[in-house]
């Protein structure tokens, strides 16, 4: 495989797999055994659970691009190697129902470990503990020992659970990779994907397309939204999306900074369209809210008569997961529309004053 230049991810894959297959033959087999045969990553629901539990997420968009990536890696693979030697990888064995098994848990337990300049490693046991969203420790290759270990943050008692980080990681990307969403506001590193697109009516839409392909973005285009606030990056995609013709000589400008390619961004203002740029990203934002409360509205009505109770129990946990993570990423969402009113308050508040004090000055010269 590593003559066919296969990359470290689908490498262990298709390792992790051949041992799997060897059962009781294989060094690791006390650990696989152990391992869930179904991850409860997101690669294991259907395109029809997706579709109804996730409607209102971005991260529904992550994981069809997720299981199509396995998807296509599992056929590239297939074409390339397993077919010419099936001797060395049997269909029986390396297939795309195995492929899934094994990138789900490359996703859920796979570590980067910083002393060994980022290298990725699946570490057994120890991919065993949980996370916790206030613990800020992780796995690392120790020289001195030549082994993976692990300073706990603080004391634990006989019989205490070990919680270790598994990133600064949204509580739609937990949710993406290891199938669990953290308690709502208990996340510090929660966010939410707003998507953003340029107006197909606008008279510059081909010129403002062109300059955002030009930096490698898109439309529509997400970027994170935390309940602090967003990243100046997605003003200066709002700020493109609203300025007039007069500004277009400024597209390069805004597409640039959206791209996060300009060391000036944090003192990119457009204090003429910055009312409109924010009406629009409260638009954006609001658009957004509806198709969460929808979801969370219509969650309760759902069908779930399935003759089978274990069926049952599997669409109710998704649905469950579901709707925490709904109620998390619309709580954010609500912040986000109150500040963004309370701003374009102050800023219309402004404007009348100064309006009242023109009228009062031509009113005294009259």
């Amino acid at each position: 495989m590593k003559r066919y230049d296969v990359p470290d991810w689908p490498l262990l894959a298709t390792y992790l797999i051949s041992e799997a297959s060897l059962q009781k033959s294989s060094r690791w087999f006390n650990y696989i055994s152990a391992l869930p045969r179904q991850p409860y990553s997101l690669l294991y629901w259907t395109r029809t659970e997706l579709d109804m539990y996730l409607e209102a997420s971005q991260i529904r968009e992550r994981a069809i691009e997720r299981i199509t990536n396995v998807v296509g890696t599992y056929e590239d693979l297939r074409s390339r190697i397993f077919s010419k030697h099936p001797q060395l990888f049997p269909k029986e064995v390396f297939n795309d129902e195995t492929f899934k098994w094994s990138f789900g848990i490359l996703f859920s337990r796979l570590v980067r470990l910083p002393s060994m300049d980022g290298r990725f490693a699946l570490v057994p046991w120890a991919d065993m503990l949980n996370h916790n969203c206030e613990v800020e420790t992780f796995l690392d290759y120790d020289k001195s020992s030549k082994g993976v270990v692990f300073t706990t943050d603080r004391p634990y008692q006989p019989g205490e659970q070990v919680f270790i980080s598994y990133g600064n990681k949204s509580n739609g990307e937990l949710l993406l990779s290891y199938g669990f969403v953290p308690r709502e506001g208990t996340n510090p590193s929660d966010s939410v994907e707003l998507a953003l697109s340029l107006r197909k009516n606008d008279k510059c839409y081909e010129e403002k397309l062109d300059a955002l392909k030009k930096h490698g973005l898109s439309t529509p285009q997400c970027f994170p939204v935390r309940i602090t606030g967003w990243p100046m990056e997605l003003m200066a995609y709002a700020y493109l999306v609203v300025s007039p013709p007069d500004m277009r000589n400024n597209f390069e400008e805004m597409a640039k900074a959206a791209s996060n390619k300009t060391s000036t961004k944090n003192d990119l203002k457009y204090p003429e369209i910055e009312e409109d740029a924010l009406q629009f990203i409260l638009d954006s934002c609001e658009t957004s809210i509806s198709k969460y409360s929808r979801f969370l509205k219509e969650s309760g009505s759902m069908d779930l008569d399935i003759t089978s109770p274990k069926q049952l129990n599997r669409k109710a946990f998704l649905k469950q997961l579901a709707v925490d993570l709904s109620t998390s990423e619309r709580r954010i969402l609500y912040r986000a529309q109150y500040i963004l009113r309370r701003r374009l308050r102050d800023i219309r508040s402004g404007e009348l004053k100064a309006l009242r004090l023109f009228s009062g000055l031509r009113n005294f010269f009259k």
